[in-house]
C-alpha cells in the first residue's frame, strides 16, 4: 500500500506531465503569431438575427390586422408633451424608435410582433427621461397585448392629484385581449 505522501507526489507528477505535454503541443510558429479575430465569414452563422419581425399599424389603421402573437399598443396621453419620441426594445432588439403625437389622446399605433412563446422583456424609454420595463409570458398559441401609455404632467401646472405625478412617466399594462380607446 502506498503512503498518502506518495499518492500526493504521484498526483503532482501526473499533473506536471499533463501540463508539459499540453505546452509542447503548440508549434514554434504558433507561439509568436498574434491573436487574430475570426473573419466575418467564420462567424456569420453564429450571429443572432438582429431584427424583429414587426407589422406596424398606424393610427387610424384596422385593428383587425393585429393578428401577431404579441401586440404592443402605444399612445401618447400627454397634453403637456404633445410630441414625444419613444424608443423600445424587445429582448434587447429594437422594436421602434419614433415620435408619437398626443392627437387628442386617441392616436394609437400598434406593433404586431411575431414572437416565440415564452418570456419576453419590453423596455421603453422616452426622450424626456421616463423609462420602464415589463416582462410578459407569451403562452404558445395565445396572443398578448402590451399597452404602453406615455404621460407627462408639467410640474408648473400639474394638479396635486394622487394619480398625477409631475414629470414624465410610462405605464405598461398586459392583457390577453385587445384594449381599445373609445
Amino acid at each position: 500500500m502506498t503512503s498518502p505522501r506518495r499518492q500526493r507526489l504521484a498526483s503532482a507528477v501526473v499533473a506536471l506531465v499533463a501540463l508539459l505535454v499540453g505546452c509542447a503541443s503548440a508549434s514554434e510558429s504558433d507561439l509568436g503569431d498574434p491573436i487574430r479575430p475570426p473573419a466575418a465569414t467564420e462567424v456569420a452563422d453564429e450571429l443572432p438575427d438582429e431584427a424583429l419581425d414587426v407589422h406596424v399599424i398606424p393610427p387610424g389603421g384596422s385593428w383587425e390586422d393585429a393578428g401577431q402573437p404579441l401586440i404592443v399598443r402605444v399612445s401618447n396621453q400627454a397634453f403637456d408633451d404633445p410630441d414625444v419620441r419613444l424608443t423600445a426594445t424587445l429582448d434587447g432588439l429594437e422594436l421602434f424608435d419614433q415620435s408619437f403625437a398626443v392627437e387628442g389622446q386617441h392616436g394609437v399605433t400598434l406593433f404586431g410582433v411575431h414572437a416565440a412563446s415564452g418570456p419576453h422583456t419590453l423596455t421603453v424609454v422616452s426622450d424626456s427621461g421616463a423609462r420602464t420595463s415589463q416582462t410578459v409570458i407569451l403562452p404558445a398559441g395565445k396572443q398578448r397585448w402590451l399597452v404602453v401609455d406615455y404621460w407627462y404632467f408639467d410640474p408648473a401646472t400639474a394638479s396635486s392629484g394622487a394619480d398625477q405625478t409631475p414629470g414624465p412617466s410610462l405605464t405598461v399594462f398586459v392583457s390577453d385581449e385587445s384594449v381599445y380607446i373609445a
